[in-house]
């Protein structure tokens, strides 16, 4: 069986551990990432950051004995499975990633799935906490939906995608 690409699940803040274990060990591996800024008491500090908190993708023969080594790596909690067997990821998905955080390393970002229509939480600005309904407008731009029930009336205000979580459940 050729090798695919698994996703293995990972302990808290282990990825860059985890990825510096299994360079030494050969193995396949990629871990995406992103630039972010964060600021200190006395300055901003660029940080790399998984896009994928929690994960790094290996490129194993499942059957073979490199499966035993991704195990074993400390920090590593298993791969992703679905009924009880590895799920592959889509080499076109690796793939992609690995195009899009290679070429616009600086402008990537991780982003909620959120679609028009679904209940979100506003997490930034002035609206921040506020849980409302995300629309799209005819010029396509994300708009905040508050609606007024008793008084039939509903407002919109633009919303950057950025500053909003699905609501679960």
């Amino acid at each position: 069986m050729p090798a695919r690409w698994y996703a293995a699940s990972l302990q808290s803040n282990r990825e860059f551990q985890v990825q510096k274990y299994l360079q030494g060990q050969r193995v396949v591996h990629f871990l995406p990432t992103y630039v972010t800024s964060s600021t200190r008491q006395d300055r901003a500090v660029m940080l790399n950051r998984p896009l994928f908190p929690g994960y790094i993708f290996v490129h194993i023969d499942v059957p073979g004995p490199q499966k035993a080594l991704v195990l074993k790596s400390p920090g590593v909690c298993g791969l992703v499975c679905f009924s009880g067997m590895p799920a592959p990821v889509d080499d076109d998905i690796i793939h992609s990633l690995q195009i899009v955080t290679g070429a616009a390393a600086g402008s990537v970002r991780p982003h909620p799935m959120v679609k028009a229509g679904q209940k979100v939480r506003v997490t930034l600005g002035p609206f921040k906490n506020a849980i409302r309904v995300l629309c799209e407008s005819e010029n396509q731009k994300k708009q905040l939906v508050v609606e007024v029930s008793f008084l039939g009336r509903a407002v919109a205000v633009p919303i950057d995608p950025q500053a909003v979580a699905p609501v679960l459940g």
